[in-house]
């Protein structure tokens, strides 16, 4: 089946839907190494420091657990030999037991930092997202992506780290 449309119909209905194509803007990528961006930030050292002196208290107690669990150590195998079955079940269970609680211990240390440093990023991390998506909506920009992460396989856009820095006042 055939159509005729008249010229001048054509004419006028590409003429109607040429605006709505020159709307179309191009995409313009850029790339942000993130892991740059936060160790620029001016709040990291102070985290930092934070996080360190919590862990350096958690190490001293550590060090402390460590100290009464190796005298025990010590003293079993010292007198093991000249102690009823009775004692030497006892101290072998204290022995078990102090190494368990020092492993837990450990355990929830691990968290405690990995929460605290999570909890003390944060703002540090969003303003960092908040600059970002800024300089991409003033910037125009399609795509940011974050090199930090090695997941970029082409660095063809623009590097967006000095305006976010010059956004964050870095």
């Amino acid at each position: 089946m055939k159509y005729n449309v008249p010229f001048g119909l054509f004419l006028a209905a590409m003429l109607f839907l040429a605006p709505a194509q020159a709307q179309v803007k191009e995409a313009r990528f850029g790339h942000i190494d993130t892991q740059s961006l936060l160790e620029a930030m001016p709040e990291r050292n102070s985290i930092q420091t934070e996080i360190e002196t919590a862990a350096a208290q958690f190490e001293e107690e550590i060090v402390r657990m460590q100290g009464e669990l190796e005298g025990k150590v010590a003293e079993y195998q010292q007198k093991a030999e000249s102690w009823p079955a009775a004692i030497r079940a006892q101290k072998e269970q204290d022995i078990t037991m102090g190494q368990q609680g020092l492993e837990q211990f450990y355990a929830t240390v691990q968290q405690e930092l990995a929460g605290m440093e999570a909890r003390l990023l944060e703002p540090m991390i969003e303003r960092a997202r908040e600059a970002i998506e800024t300089v991409g909506a003033e910037e125009g920009f399609t795509y940011i992506f974050d090199t930090s992460s090695g997941a970029t396989v082409y660095n063809g856009g623009e590097d967006v780290l000095p305006l976010v820095k010059a956004k964050l006042g870095l």
